[in-house]
């Protein structure tokens, strides 16, 4: 009815299609349009509206021309999640403020005495009121929100980052004090008004790297002369040449690749250079390490040593000669023999800084394999464990080089050892001597040597868990040296190890699950892992893990893998239940000889493909916006002049809405090529038998069905549109 009302002359009295089709979608749904049916509304409004009427909500909270559709969404939204929306509709509310208020009370937090402040200034407080740590006194400070968003983090990692604050500090300058204070570094040598973040930066990499920062903490370097002058300590070389304030970061970028180049070019092999005289041949290596001398035996002619010296000093061999062998020669008359008769000093490159470690810095967690090629569960060490206040490391500094000389008297640059850096981590404390590394508390090490990183992470360690001890629910490592018995809970932020048996149990960590007798769920189990699940056998269990699940047999078992699910040795079976992993299976045996039903789904599952699905509907929906937006913005370019529209509220908004609108399109088609990305990558994935593949065994691999027969040795693949068998060489 409303479509084909009559239209009057005024365009802006006129229904546009966006409108048009919001209105057709409202009756479409069933939902009352009048309640947004109004000219006054932009169709993007009236969208808000009806997705509003459509989920059963009280609309009429902001059904109101002055809300714009943003404010709609947020409102909205609140309603959705059924909190005290009359907190923050109001319409002198920002949309980005209201989302701050809503978030936080979605959560139990009431920022709603705190909108007049900034948006961003909103989201700091809400992050850190849910982090549990203060910032209101920096806020009633004045400081702004890229500020407090770095002393907010500093404050959740439990820095003192409060005595190194200056008001006028940029939020990157905070930054790299900071990432200074978490390094354990001395920032006070650069917190200060003085240095630019950029200066502070190059401070701060110095510190981290133990390089002599003195030779360039002057405030008078900008940022870039700064990095020159530490790239070259880095590379172990002497700057003192280009350190100098007149020369610009170019000119010491110049100088730094040329004393490089010096050194590179004095390394250098090769044959001798030989020159030839009436008397003598004289012959030099070609590193100029060494020189030679030749006498030619002359009839009645003695030469002496200053003879020798003589020629030797015409050839520019003035370094490292060895008189008592010139002497020797002229005594002893040995001719027509090249001897040895001057040697230079080689320069000598400096030691490079190490650590040295007392505790076992080897990978934990590598199985020891059996002879029948199964895997050793019982005997893999997980943890290393260290002590509190036990020493874990000593830092050997760097040694300076030595420079060294030619035979000709030439100078042979070196450079000196290069340092580490400091090792960043957590659980340990750095001695006074800047040297010794101690553990604060007791528990599992972990050491990343490529990182320069160490972290000590608590470990929970007890005899069972039973109805009787009671589950178990702990920030770190958890060791149960017992069984796990039915009906309990062990919950982990780290990795957790069972030495005992596992049985109908729920079992939940951040790390690795390692079981070594195994887990019988009885069909009620549930084990899940962000790492990798591993143990002796699984039998009716749902094993979960983000990474890999391996075992020596399972039997009738939910598995799903992120990675792959590998069965390990000649009796390794992989039989019942269903096992699905993104990258493939590898078992000795699939099925068995009962043809129990095996289904095994390899590649992209149907919650990837949901999730790739759910993602390109937001892109869709997002476009369909973004085509709303545009018609809206050309609309108000037809009906109103630029000096006109220019200064309408609504026009201005509906500008920045496209704005942000494209920067969300942007982020998800980016989503979305990543995902597309990796699901390209797992169609390779197959499964691999060594063993016997049985009848009665399912695979599905993107979207294809295939039943298996009886084979040997072989690998189950996708190829072109279907699902391949191939023996394996």
């Amino acid at each position: 009815m409303i479509a084909s009302e009559q239209r009057t002359s005024h365009p802006e009295d006129e229904w546009d299609a966006d409108q048009l089709q919001e209105i057709e979608a409202g009756m479409h749904f069933g939902v009352d349009i009048s309640l947004f049916a109004k000219k006054e509304y932009l169709a993007i409004q009236m969208q808000q509206i009806r997705l509003g009427l459509e989920e059963g909500l009280d609309v009429s909270v902001y059904a109101r021309p002055e809300f714009d559709w943003f404010q709609m969404e947020e409102i909205r939204e609140g309603l959705r999640a059924g909190v005290q929306v009359a907190k923050y509709a109001k319409p002198e509310i920002s949309y980005d403020r209201m989302r701050q208020v809503r978030k936080g009370l979605t959560v139990g937090i009431d920022l709603s005495k705190y909108v007049p402040l900034d948006a961003k200034i909103l989201r700091q407080l809400r992050k850190a009121f849910v982090s549990n740590v203060n910032i209101i006194e920096f806020v009633k400070k004045g400081y702004i929100a890229e500020q407090l968003d770095e002393i907010r983090v500093a404050l959740e990692k439990g820095l003192d980052i409060e005595p190194y604050l200056i008001k006028e500090f940029r939020g990157v300058s905070i930054h790299e004090i900071v990432l200074g204070l978490e390094e354990g570094l001395d920032v006070s040598c650069y917190a200060k008004m003085t240095y630019s973040w950029q200066q502070m930066r190059e401070i701060r990499l110095g510190l981290e790297g133990r390089l002599d920062t003195s030779q360039y903490d002057n405030p008078l370097y900008s940022g870039s002369q700064m990095q020159e002058l530490r790239l070259g300590l880095e590379a172990g070389l002497d700057i003192s040449g280009y350190r100098s304030l007149m020369y610009t970061a170019s000119d010491m970028k110049r100088a730094r690749i040329r004393l490089l180049e010096d050194y590179a070019n004095e390394i250098v092999a090769g044959a001798r250079q030989t020159f030839s005289f009436k008397n003598y041949i004289i012959s030099v290596s070609a590193d100029e390490l060494e020189a030679f001398i030749e006498v030619r035996a002359n009839k009645g002619k003695k030469f002496k040593k200053e003879d020798l010296l003589k020629a030797l000093n015409e050839e520019g061999i003035t370094t490292g000669i060895q008189e008592d062998v010139l002497e020797l020669i002229t005594e002893k008359e040995i001719y027509n023999k090249p001897v040895l008769v001057a040697k230079g000093t080689p320069a000598i490159k400096g030691k490079d800084g190490y650590y040295e470690y007392f505790f076992h810095t080897e990978k934990c967690g590598k199985p020891k394999l059996n002879k029948d090629g199964s895997v050793d569960y019982q005997n893999i060490r997980m943890f290393e464990m260290v002590q509190k206040h036990q020493r874990l490391a000593f830092y050997h500094p760097a040694t300076e080089g030595k420079t060294g000389k030619t035979v000709r008297g030439k100078t042979l640059h070196t450079v000196n050892g290069r340092e580490q850096k400091v090792m960043t981590g957590n659980g340990f404390a750095l001695l006074h001597d800047k040297r010794t590394y101690v553990s604060e508390i007791g528990g599992k090490i972990e050491l990343d040597e490529e990182q320069n990183r160490m972290d000590i992470t608590a470990v929970c360690v007890v005899d069972e868990v039973s109805p009787a001890s009671g589950n178990i629910e702990f920030d770190g490592c958890v060791h149960v040296l017992g069984d796990v018995l039915r009906g309990t809970t062990v919950i982990a932020t780290g990795d957790v190890v069972v030495d005992g048996g596992v049985e109908a149990c729920t079992i939940r960590c951040g790390g690795e699950l390692l079981l070594r007798q195994g887990a019988n769920g009885m069909g009620e189990g549930f084990l899940l892992a962000d790492k990798s699940v591993s143990g002796k056998f699984f039998e009716a269990i749902t094993v979960q893990a983000g990474k890999d699940i391996r075992a020596n047999y399972c039997l009738n078992c939910n598995l799903k893998a992120h990675s792959e699910i590998i069965i390990s040795g000649k009796k390794g079976v992989l039989a019942g239940g269903v096992a699905k992993a993104l990258k493939g299976i590898q078992s000795y045996h699939v099925g068995n000889r009962a043809n129990i039903k095996t289904y095994i789904q390899l590649g992209a599952n149907d919650e990837i493909l949901s999730e790739q699905k759910l993602l390109q509907c937001k892109i869709d929906n997002v476009h369909k916006e973004l085509s709303t937006l545009g018609n809206a913005l050309l609309k108000f370019q037809r009906l109103y002049p630029p000096e006109v529209r220019n200064t309408m509220e609504i026009y201005l908004k509906v500008e920045d809405a496209i704005y942000t609108k494209e920067l969300e399109q942007e982020r998800l088609y980016k989503r979305k090529m990543h995902n597309e990305e990796g699901m390209a990558r797992m169609v390779e994935a197959r499964a691999i038998i060594h063993g016997y593949l049985y009848e009665g065994c399912v695979f599905e691999i993107g979207k294809k069905i295939w039943e298996s027969s009886l084979a040997k040795n072989v690998t189950v693949r996708k190829r072109d549109d279907r699902i391949a068998i191939f023996h394996n060489g």
